[in-house]
């Protein structure tokens, strides 16, 4: 590359943002070290790097000034997928993955999800993947004194 320098880069876990822009710094492998390098991450992405993250750096030779980093995993988090699968991850171990057939989200405490209307389409099991009994069953009566005759809740079960 005749007008660049491409190296990697050991992130410090320093990260500012600037102008809805992102700046790290770090050491190049060769003990160079870097300050302020702008981090470019596509559209619709944002990510807050972690200590031990590695970065690809391009910068104009001699000119450090101009470097720009690209990506900034930490090899020590990253989930082990499966060809093809794709992942969303922390560094808490809170993960959204995509693999195969099955979309899961696992996060340490709580799973919240806010919009005006929620729409679960299919079977909605409660409980467990095991779960196999109608969370309403016709001719029962709920806290109201109000008897179930319709079942609408034939699709959720629980167990």
């Amino acid at each position: 590359m005749a007008d660049g320098h491409l190296t990697r880069m050991l992130l410090d876990g320093t990260v500012s943002h600037r102008g809805g822009q992102q700046f790290v710094n770090g050491k190049g492998f060769a003990g160079d070290g870097f300050e302020e390098v702008h981090r470019i991450e596509p559209h619709g992405f944002a990510s807050h790097p972690v200590k031990g993250g590695i970065a690809a750096i391009l910068s104009a030779r001699n000119n450090r000034d101009s470097a720009y980093a690209f990506g900034g995993e930490n090899p020590e988090l990253r989930p082990d997928l499966p060809s093809g699968g794709t992942a969303i991850y922390d560094h808490a171990g809170n993960i959204v993955s995509i693999v195969a057939a099955d979309i899961r989200i696992v996060h340490s405490a709580k799973v919240h999800i806010i919009a005006p209307e929620i729409v679960l389409e299919g079977q909605v099991k409660l409980g467990g993947p095991d779960a196999d009994r109608p969370a309403s069953a016709s001719g029962t009566v709920d806290t109201g004194g109000f008897v179930d005759t319709s079942n609408p809740a034939t699709m959720v079960l629980m167990k």
